[in-house]
């Protein structure tokens, strides 16, 4: 029984979900931010009070807006830190979509050796196994049988390193100076 009562309950919330997530890039982001979302119902339906004078829907507004304001957040947090820095200017692509322009596997290859030239050999492989096989941190270090604190320093003078050297600052001292 208790399990039809939450069926009906997310039946009736799911209406408040797609339109809150209706501004999200429709796949991924959008299914992630629904999952947010009725994450954020399941957790607070059981503070509701209809004595309190506000619907229930008007409740769960609020609570679903704080929790996809929260995600968004931490997306943006999250992505600051961990993607690959712009190549050249800072208003071109970011290293996603310059790898997702190229036509060709072995073109993105080329793109993503280029860059790993510009860090150490253990770096170029904590990023590897992260960012473009999807492991996380955890599995990386297994794999080159590091400690998890050391695969995360490694990670982060990585990506300091190629904000460095890939900023156009950076840039110049690799071009050759005129004459």
């Amino acid at each position: 029984m208790e399990e039809m009562k939450w069926a009906r309950f997310f039946a009736e919330v799911e209406p408040l979900v797609n339109r809150l997530t209706a501004r999200y890039a429709p796949g991924f982001w959008r299914e992630e931010a629904k999952q947010v979302a009725r994450i954020a119902c399941w957790q607070n339906a059981h503070r509701y009070d209809a004595g309190r004078g506000a619907k229930l829907s008007t409740f769960l507004f609020v609570i679903v807006r704080r929790a996809l304001a929260d995600f968004y957040e931490r997306e943006a947090l999250w992505r600051s830190r961990h993607l690959l820095p712009v190549s050249g200017d800072e208003e071109g692509p970011g290293w996603e979509e310059t790898l997702m322009a190229v036509e060709k596997p072995m073109e993105e290859a080329l793109v993503w050796e280029s860059w790993m030239v510009l860090v150490s050999d253990t770096e170029a492989a904590c990023l590897t196994l992260h960012i473009r096989d999807g492991l996380p941190l955890r599995d990386v270090a297994m794999c080159l049988g590091m400690t998890y604190e050391a695969v995360k320093k490694q990670k982060q003078r990585a990506l300091a390193r190629l904000r460095t050297r890939l900023s156009p600052q950076g840039l110049s001292s690799f071009l050759p100076k005129e004459i």
